[in-house]
């Protein structure tokens, strides 16, 4: 049973390189003024297809991407040929955004620029909000906390509930057998999903995850289940298989909840 543990684990870490999510950066900028082009400055030369070298068509004037590629950063940070057009107060990286960056923000009207301290990406959409003053950008974790707590609560609500239905079918009905089969099931769903979501923040969630690892956590819970109904309950046909419909069915709602609403499981 461990080695179906760390082979488990070890599938999870590996399979966020391939799972359909890419990480993302957005900033929402507040008091901006005029025509604002910002950009990320890198603490290394290179960003998944971004670089220092990769000239795009960027759709910009001349001087203002002469100031971009021109820049002199004190901390040796790089651009990397990606900028946007923020005036109406928001910046989106949607691929490969560096880990470590500085904002630079460039007014051409007037020449006039805003840099931030260095900060780290943190979530696979990591958003931030940034403020301008006296030239400089403080910025601050703009993450929909409650998003990600609501859908969790759902998840668990869900498929505890689905795993109850089927054990109550199996049960006898009886309150006290009943309130041991809810806190076992609440307590397994509370564990999995916490997890599904402390993955998902960072990596993203896909069905790839779901297949390759999850049934090994539900083989897991069936085994202590069915041990745990066999020595704590007499009143219970079948501890074993009452176990194993309950789990291979929370297993197969959470895979369609999964295809079907995939909000459920990862903030785009």
């Amino acid at each position: 049973m461990k080695k179906l543990l760390i082979i488990g684990i070890l599938l999870l870490s590996s399979l966020n390189h391939f799972n359909g999510h890419y990480q993302t950066t957005t900033i929402g900028f507040e008091n901006i003024e005029g025509t604002c082009y910002a950009t990320l400055l890198s603490d290394k030369a290179v960003s998944g297809t971004w670089s220092t070298k990769q000239e795009l068509d960027l759709a910009v004037s001349d001087d203002v991407l002469t100031f971009f590629r021109e820049y002199e950063d004190e901390d040796h940070y790089f651009f990397l040929n990606y900028l946007q057009d923020v005036s109406e107060g928001k910046m989106y990286w949607p691929i490969y955004p560096p880990e470590r960056f500085k904002v630079l923000l460039y007014r051409p009207d007037n020449g006039e620029l805003a840099i931030s301290d260095k900060i780290d990406r943190y979530a696979l959409n990591s958003t931030f909000s940034a403020v301008i003053e006296n030239g400089n950008i403080v910025l601050e974790r703009n993450y929909d906390y409650p998003r990600l707590i609501m859908i969790t609560l759902i998840r668990i609500v869900i498929l505890t509930a689905v795993s109850f239905l089927v054990t109550w079918i199996y049960s006898q009905r009886d309150k006290h057998i009943l309130r041991l089969f809810l806190v076992s099931e609440l307590v397994f769903q509370v564990l999995l999903n916490l997890g599904i979501s402390a993955y998902s923040f960072r990596y993203g969630f896909s069905i790839m995850e779901y297949m390759a690892v999850f049934w090994v956590l539900y083989l897991i819970c069936f085994l202590m289940q069915g041990y745990l109904y066999s020595k704590r309950t007499t009143m219970t046909a079948m501890p074993y298989l009452c176990s194993f419909f309950s789990n291979i069915t929370a297993y197969g709602v959470g895979l369609i909840l999964l295809d079907l609403f995939p909000a459920l499981y990862t903030i785009e």
